[in-house]
């Protein structure tokens, strides 16, 4: 598994206070292309707001939110074994969807170090665009079973029949995953988990959050998860809808229909796709939409 750190490849580094007209137009870029927007210089739950206040043109209230918004994700001490609580204790939390279970999940996530712990509690992303192009190539038969309207259910008694990866309009896709015990699959779809389990380990990457680093996630995208961790290991996490300058259409361009110099659209497919799936405000607003399991850090 590769590793990384926020001075990596995913676009340039931003602060709070530059996330307003051309700095979010630039965002808005950087999360287009890459589905990662990094942050910096995150003093306190004040920046943290602002940062979300500037990127998403609503928050989701999260059963264990704060009246502000945001979520503390640490060990609680009290959910350890707990089907869908895995993100408040201190063991490995395997990469997931946020709120998979809903029938629209959020599309972004904001992710804030606010204390780092002693060892381990890396965080874990995988790239959707990346998953799909590698069950493009190598597992066609996957990829058409894992995309049928009902080839997962995630949740309890109120959850939700989904594609894993399900195509959109004009090329695109969205990826909806977990993989805890909220999670079920249809006999087709459970025969190709091992090439998606493949796939996906081939291109996660480690992401190590420092004290006032974060992250912003498109969380129709990216899976993300963490390594176990010792000490007192504590995010601050945002969830919302993006704000309207950011310029995110639904899902993520298919990587056979990304703009080539040298080839054209309908030559840049790679080989094997299979035939069916071929692509034809500033005021922050708190949204009562709740999500349930807690699944996340």
């Amino acid at each position: 598994m590769p590793s990384s750190d926020t001075n990596s490849s995913a676009g340039e580094v931003f602060t709070a206070s530059v996330l307003d007209g051309a700095g979010r137009e630039r965002a808005g870029e950087v999360l287009r292309e890459h589905g990662l927007l990094r942050l910096s210089r995150l003093g306190g739950r004040d920046d943290v707001l602002l940062a979300a206040g500037r990127l998403m043109s609503s928050l989701w209230q999260h059963r264990d939110a704060d009246p502000d918004g945001l979520t503390v994700i640490r060990d609680t001490g009290r959910h350890t074994g707990r089907p869908g609580f895995a993100g408040l204790g201190r063991g490995p939390l395997a990469l997931h969807t946020e709120c998979a279970q809903q029938p629209d999940p959020p599309r972004l996530i904001l992710l804030a170090c606010a204390r780092a712990g002693d060892e381990g509690g890396e965080s874990l992303l995988v790239d959707g665009q990346a998953v799909l192009a590698e069950l493009t190539a190598h597992h066609p038969a996957a990829l058409e079973a894992l995309s049928v309207d009902r080839a997962a259910y995630f949740g309890g008694s109120g959850g939700h029949f989904t594609p894993v990866l399900q195509p959109l309009s004009d090329g695109r896709w969205r990826l909806r995953l977990r993989q805890d015990d909220l999670a079920r699959f249809s006999p087709d779809a459970e025969t190709h988990l091992p090439a998606l389990r493949r796939a996906i380990d081939r291109n996660t990457v480690r992401l190590r959050l420092t004290p006032g680093q974060g992250v912003v996630l498109d969380n129709h995208r990216l899976l993300h998860g963490r390594t176990a961790f010792l000490g007192e290991r504590l995010i601050l996490r945002a969830l919302g809808e993006p704000h309207p300058t950011l310029g995110l259409g639904p899902g993520f361009p298919a990587p056979w229909s990304l703009p080539s110099p040298t080839t054209a659209h309908a030559e840049s497919r790679p080989e094997g796709t299979p035939g069916e799936l071929l692509p034809p405000a500033e005021r922050l607003t708190v949204n009562t939409r709740h999500c349930r399991p807690t699944v996340s850090w």
